[in-house]
């Protein structure tokens, strides 16, 4: 039995690839690695987990990578927050002494005009401050990074003494305002990457590997039960082995029986493999009816292929004959009582429906008492 294959095992295995691949600038090793990779899983993810290694290896980059022109200049940044936060602290402070000794002394009209001044500098003062803190944390993750190109944003936060949502909407801000110059979050915003290459061939890898978990999940949504399977091949044998006897018997008349009883017993597999909850009615179909059926046609094909039938034949053939007309009757009846269920629902559906017609004064009866009541 085949194992299923551990998507996001391979997801992250391909990730760690790709990222040891930018590091080393070995792209060809990347690929063959990635391929190794599912080449392990293919019992499991079959022939799309190839295909998707097999785009991966053939899209890979060769674009040299130096970590360094991965990441904004801060030195402006530090110097701009460092002024606010001097500048809008100086303000603030005397601002907030002007605005009381004006309030004291009832010059309001001024005091007003300095209370606005006071608000400019507070906003300048923690302006400065979130600048400073941005880029404190900026070279905290860049830390974190070293010379890779990603980063958990759960490592990060725990660098910084944050929670995951405030890191993800921190690096998104810092992207935004070029701290990060190809700053990417991957598809589940579960991780930072910093290069333009390591995303592509991140994405690349895993845009396949979703397509190829969709048509594994399409295949085993389309693989019958295999209980129902089971049945299915039983009852395909039993056919094939009726087609085979009727192919040896050139008798019109009997070969047109054995035609008509492989029609039913086909239509009561169709129904096994539509409705598998019919399979407990089919046991002694299957363990006897159809094992004695094959047993008199060969018998029959046997006797028939004898260059001298004597009474004895003749008569055999004569009662198998007669036996097929009752064995079909009866597979008649088996694929009959498969529809039972759904015709006690059908009638069930039809009761209600009369029902609710006539509740509505819709039924053809109701129809003409109306009709008879408006004419009076």
């Amino acid at each position: 039995m085949n194992r299923q294959p551990n998507w996001d095992e391979l997801s992250r295995t391909i990730r760690d690839e790709v990222e040891r691949a930018v590091n080393s600038q070995d792209f060809q090793n990347m690929a063959q690695n990635v391929r190794r990779v599912v080449e392990n899983a293919a019992d499991a993810g079959g022939e799309a987990i190839r295909r998707a290694a097999q785009t991966v290896r053939q899209g890979s980059q060769t674009t040299q990578i130096r970590v360094a022109d991965l990441y904004g200049k801060t030195g402006a940044k530090v110097i701009g927050g460092l002024a606010k936060t001097v500048f809008g602290g100086s303000f603030t402070f005397l601002c907030g002494i002007g605005t009381l000794g004006l309030l004291f002394t009832g010059g309001v009209p001024a005091a007003l005009v300095c209370g606005g001044l006071l608000g400019l500098s507070g906003w300048m003062l923690s302006s400065g401050v979130r600048t400073m803190g941005i880029v404190s944390r900026f070279r905290t993750y860049r830390k974190m990074l070293g010379k890779k190109t990603q980063c958990a944003l759960e490592k990060l936060a725990r660098a910084v003494g944050k929670d995951i949502p405030f890191v993800r909407k921190d690096v998104t801000k810092m992207i935004s305002e070029g701290y990060f110059l190809e700053g990417h979050l991957d598809h589940e915003q579960n991780h930072l990457i910093t290069s333009d290459i390591t995303y592509r061939e991140f994405e690349q890898a895993r845009l396949r590997l979703e397509q190829a978990r969709q048509q594994k999940a399409a295949e085993e949504a389309n693989r019958p039960d295999p209980r129902v399977q089971e049945v299915l091949d039983k009852g395909n044998a039993f056919i094939a082995r009726i087609r085979k006897c009727n192919d040896d018997i050139p008798g019109k008349s009997v070969s047109a029986k054995i035609d008509r009883i492989e029609q039913i017993v086909r239509r009561i597999f169709d129904r096994v493999r539509t409705n598998p909850e019919v399979i407990p009615d089919l046991k002694k179909l299957m363990d006897y009816y159809l094992p004695m059926t094959v047993k008199l046609l060969t018998a029959y094909a046997d006797m028939d292929a004898q260059p001298v039938q004597g009474e004895n034949i003749q008569n055999s053939k004569r009662e198998i004959e007669g036996t097929l007309d009752t064995l079909s009757v009866a597979f008649e009846k088996i694929l009959d009582e498969l529809f039972q269920e759904t015709a006690l629902d059908i009638s069930s559906d039809i009761s209600v429906l009369n029902a609710m017609l006539a509740r509505e004064g819709l039924t053809e009866d109701e129809l003409t008492k109306m009709r008879n009541r408006q004419n009076s």
